[in-house]
């Protein structure tokens, strides 16, 4: 394996051998997750498909792609973010949260000279985007497809991690189970530090949540909040990420603007009205996960569940 262009990169020819991670004195062989390596990289890591040589499960490893001993200070606020990634993985471990991706292990890997912080977890068959994309779901599979998303998402509140980054590439079936994953953009209900940089944007084009778009926009150096906008994400800001997550599920858009009854293709006033309380632009006005999914059970009845 080698570390060039900010990038780490499998060995080819006849260094794949280097291409290992080593754990309780297993050595585990990595390949690429996708033949296209542009898809292994995002702005902060590089993921990999990892195999244990024992049993021959394949699972999915993910470095952060800063030298752990070398960091500038921007640098090191995204290795703590990495960081609090796996705590939130393994915290969901131990709490037996069967919703949310499955954490194997953790260590350090020396690459090129430079250290790294890497963690394992289960490899999923595909993400919620491909299987709307490939799958005629009946309203009923669309429904109960968005009961197992809440559950996942309310089992991490429980345990005061609010995800912050909910979109349909982040939601992932394993073996038939549809979990949470990628909590990258993780934060706590009592965080010991503050990771979050001044005006930077916490989360996704398109899914982002109001107070989001206030810390973008509101926050930092030479931008004025004058009337005091909410910039803080929690779990109200989860809140308002599934519902544009439940909206797409049903019908494949993203509600923004002035949403309106006729919008909604679905011939379901209350739960129409349930999602339009997950969108309120104050997040004081939306519904709480508990009250999510309360209302959620009053229409289990009519979709056969």
């Amino acid at each position: 394996m080698l570390f060039q262009r900010n990038n780490i990169w499998l060995s080819k020819g006849k260094k794949v051998y280097l291409n290992t991670v080593r754990h309780d004195n297993i050595d585990y062989l990595l390949t690429q997750l996708n033949p296209d390596h542009e898809k292994s990289k995002g702005g902060n890591s590089n993921v990999f498909a990892v195999k244990d040589p024992n049993t021959e499960d394949e699972y999915v490893i993910k470095f952060c792609k800063f030298d752990i001993d070398n960091a500038q200070p921007w640098m090191k606020t995204r290795i703590a973010r990495f960081e609090r990634e796996i705590d939130a993985l393994q915290t969901a471990k131990e709490a037996n949260c069967g919703n949310v991706i499955d954490f194997k292990f953790s260590e350090y890997k020396t690459i090129s000279n430079k250290k790294f912080h890497f963690y394992v977890m289960e490899k999923a068959d595909l993400d919620l985007t491909s299987y709307l994309e490939a799958e005629d779901l009946s309203d009923q599979m669309r429904f109960q497809l968005c009961t197992y998303i809440l559950e996942g998402i309310q089992q991490l509140h429980k345990l005061g991690i609010y995800h912050r980054d909910i979109k349909p590439d982040n939601i992932l079936r394993v073996n038939g189970t549809w979990k949470i994953g990628d909590l990258g953009l993780v934060a706590y209900r009592e965080p010991d530090f503050e990771i979050d940089e001044i005006g930077e944007r916490i989360g996704p084009i398109g899914w982002l949540s109001p107070e989001a778009m206030n810390k973008f926009f509101n926050e930092g150096l030479g931008k004025k909040n004058t009337h005091g906008f909410d910039c803080k994400l929690d779990e109200k800001s989860d809140i308002f990420q599934l519902g544009k997550l439940f909206w797409f599920i049903f019908q494949g858009n993203i509600p923004i603007g002035q949403i309106r009854r006729a919008d909604f293709k679905l011939k379901d006033k209350t739960l129409y009205d349930l999602i339009l309380t997950m969108l309120r632009h104050s997040k004081e006005n939306r519904l709480s996960i508990q009250e999510i999914e309360d209302g959620f059970k009053t229409r289990y009845s009519h979709y056969g569940i």
